[in-house]
């Protein structure tokens, strides 16, 4: 089966080696095409809802024109699932959130699930979303490591470390059975994580976020499902819009969600 997943990264920053990073799920998904796109407009990273707000209107744009080029899934490339609903009222192509699916499936594997975030600051946000996706419940914790986004490939083995310092306390401390890695930028870091908690004694699962999401997107694709448009009614693309120059032209050629 042909299946093409658009990633959105909604930052500005350039991250050329996303892909680099996924390239063996091609392998153990025959058929699959990856294809990756970032912002024009909005911040440089994600650390807060003040961000997300900056890069919603651009995650609308790129999950309008994925499903324009015959896209057959989307997945945004962030723990903040920014712009998630949006787009899914303004697309019928299936579009997964990073953190959305993430918790759901670290929620199956596990009783208790703790998230290894980037800055303290993060903590707010991914409690709201557990809250919001109905999984508050199986959070047992969420911890920071205390490195901002742009700095996570600065220096990998003392952020690794760090990662497992604060997943020994959450399983010893909080009773968690599942660690979630909350940031997708720290795509690559889980299997090292995973292995160094072995060598300690700790088998428990490891989830990457966007890989979860990836292999998420691909399972539904192949089944043929996408979100419903009861939960997510259509967007009203005739509504005149001022500013937001190219998102309003997009929106101008088309009066509905493909």
């Amino acid at each position: 089966m042909n299946l093409h997943v658009r990633i959105v990264t909604p930052h500005t920053t350039a991250r050329p080696s996303k892909l680099a990073g996924l390239e063996d799920l091609t392998g153990a998904f025959p058929g699959l095409r990856l294809s990756h796109v970032g912002l024009d407009a909005g911040p440089v990273s994600v650390e807060g809802s003040f961000d997300e707000a900056l890069c919603a209107p651009g995650v609308v744009q790129r999950c309008i024109e994925a499903a324009r080029e015959g896209v057959d899934q989307i997945v945004i490339d962030c723990m903040g699932d920014p712009g998630l609903e949006a787009a899914r009222e303004s697309v019928s192509t299936c579009v997964l959130g990073s953190c959305e699916t993430t918790l759901h499936v670290a929620a199956m594997l596990g009783h208790k699930f703790s998230v290894l975030t980037v800055l303290e600051r993060v903590r707010n946000l991914l409690e709201r979303r557990a809250l919001v996706y109905g999984l508050r419940d199986k959070l047992a914790s969420v911890h920071a490591v205390d490195v901002p986004v742009l700095e996570i490939g600065v220096d990998e083995v003392a952020l690794t470390r760090a990662l497992f310092e604060r997943a020994k306390v959450a399983i010893e401390q909080d009773h968690a059975d599942t660690i979630v890695l909350g940031c997708t930028g720290f795509l690559g870091l889980s299997q090292r994580l995973s292995s160094a908690l072995r060598e300690a004694g700790y088998a428990v699962p490891v989830l990457d976020p966007l890989r979860t999401a990836l292999a998420t997107a691909v399972s539904l694709g192949s089944l043929g499902l996408t979100h419903s448009p009861q939960a997510f009614p259509s967007a009203s693309f005739g509504k005149p819009i001022r500013g937001f120059a190219s998102l309003a032209q997009l929106l101008s050629q088309g009066a509905q969600r493909t």
